[in-house]
C-alpha cells in the first residue's frame, strides 16, 4: 500500500522521523515530519520464515527504495532524526524483545539492529504503547489526560496514558491488559500459554472462533458488523457475547486505573459505534457505582492500523525535544 503526498516535495523536508509497527502479519512503515504529518506510508509482509536480523535488514532496504529514494534521502541522512519501532513485547529499557509468541521471536536485540541498519538513533516500544502515544499526541486522546488504548488485532494489546504520560511499569512490563483474566464458561488457551486471558477471546482469531461457534459460519469482522446493522439475530447474539467479554476486561482495568476512556484500535475497531455502545452500556451495568457513566468507549482516530507508527514518530520527536 502506498500513501504519497506530492505537496511535500515542495516543502523543506527535515526533522523527519520514521515510525515502524512490526505486526504478526504485516509491518507498517511511515515517514513523518515534526507536526505529525504522514509523508509516506508502506506495508510489507512480516517474514517470519527468516531470521529477525535478516527481516530488519529487509525492512531497511525496502524503506530506502520505496520511501526515501523518491525524496532523494539516504539512510543516515541528518534529515532523519530517528526511528521509533513498535513490536509485541518490545522492551523500551533494554532494547530487546525477550519473547514475542505472535512473531516467534526470542531474545532479539531490536534496538541494536535498527540502529545498525537504519543508521540513526532508534527507540523501541511495545506496539500498543506506541499506539496510545500516537493517539495522545495527534488522535482521539489528544484532549484526554488518562485513557487506555486497546488494540484488537492479531493479539490484544493495551497502552496506558496516566496524567498525560505513557506508563510502562517496572522493566516495561506494565499495562498488559490483553492478559487480564475474565470469567468464562469456555476455557481457551492464550498464545502466551495462559488460560482465560482476554486475548483468547477478543483477538481477531478469538472473535472469529466465537463467530464460528455461535453461527457455524466463517464470517469476517466486516460481515459480522454488516449483519448486526441488518438486525440479524445470530449477529446480534455474537455482538452481545464479545461485548460482554470486552466489558469484563475493561471493568477490571477501570476500577484500578480510573481512565476517562477506552480507545479501541486494531482491525476489530471496524465494528465502530455499534461495538462501542454495547461495551459502554455493559460496563455501566457491571462497574462500581462511583464510575457509572464516567468512562467512554471510543474508536481510535488514527485509523485502525496506523496508531503505532504515529506513536513511533512521536516518541522520536519527544526524545529529541522536537515536540
Amino acid at each position: 500500500m502506498k500513501i504519497f503526498h506530492d505537496s511535500f516535495l515542495s516543502m523543506k523536508i527535515d526533522n523527519l522521523a520514521l515510525g515502524i509497527d512490526i505486526g504478526g502479519t504485516n509491518t507498517k512503515i511511515g515517514l513523518f515530519n515534526q507536526t505529525g504529518s504522514l509523508i509516506e506510508f508502506r506495508t510489507i509482509p512480516t517474514n517470519k520464515a527468516i531470521s529477525p536480523e535478516n527481516f530488519i535488514q529487509q525492512v531497511a532496504y525496502f524503506s530506502q527504495s520505496e520511501i526515501l529514494d523518491p525524496l532523494d534521502i539516504r539512510l543516515g541522512d541528518q534529515k532523519i532524526i530517528g526511528i521509533g519501532a513498535g513490536a509485541p513485547m518490545a522492551n523500551y529499557f533494554t532494547g530487546v524483545i525477550d519473547h514475542a509468541p505472535n512473531l516467534g521471536w526470542s531474545q532479539v536485540e531490536l534496538k541494536r539492529l535498527l540502529n545498525f541498519y537504519f543508521k540513526c538513533p532508534a527507540v523501541i516500544e511495545n506496539d500498543a504503547n506506541l499506539a496510545a502515544l500516537g493517539e495522545h499526541q495527534w488522535g482521539a486522546g489528544k484532549d484526554l489526560s488518562d485513557f487506555i488504548l486497546v488494540t484488537l488485532g492479531t493479539g490484544v494489546g493495551t497502552g496506558l496514558i496516566l496524567n498525560n504520560r505513557l506508563y510502562r511499569g517496572h522493566m516495561a512490563l506494565g499495562a498488559e491488559g490483553g492478559h487480564v483474566l475474565i470469567p468464562h464458561s469456555k476455557k481457551r488457551i492464550c498464545s502466551c500459554g495462559g488460560e482465560y486471558h482476554l486475548e483468547s477471546y477478543l483477538s481477531a482469531k478469538g472473535i472469529k472462533q466465537t463467530i464460528k461457534e455461535m453461527t457455524g459460519e466463517d464470517l469476517t469482522i466486516e460481515d459480522l458488523g454488516a449483519r448486526y446493522i441488518e438486525n440479524n439475530a445470530a449477529a446480534i447474539a455474537v455482538m452481545n457475547q464479545i461485548s460482554e467479554e470486552l466489558a469484563l476486561g475493561f471493568v477490571s482495568m477501570a476500577v484500578l486505573l480510573g481512565p476517562q476512556a477506552f480507545i479501541i484500535g486494531g482491525g476489530v475497531s471496524k465494528l465502530g459505534l455499534a461495538l462501542n455502545q454495547l461495551v459502554e452500556k455493559r460496563i455501566n451495568e457491571l462497574i462500581h457505582f462511583s464510575l457509572v457513566g464516567k468512562i467512554k468507549v471510543i474508536t481510535a482516530s488514527l485509523s485502525s492500523d496506523k496508531g503505532a507508527i504515529y506513536g513511533g514518530a512521536a516518541q522520536v520527536l519527544i526524545e529529541q525535544n522536537r515536540l
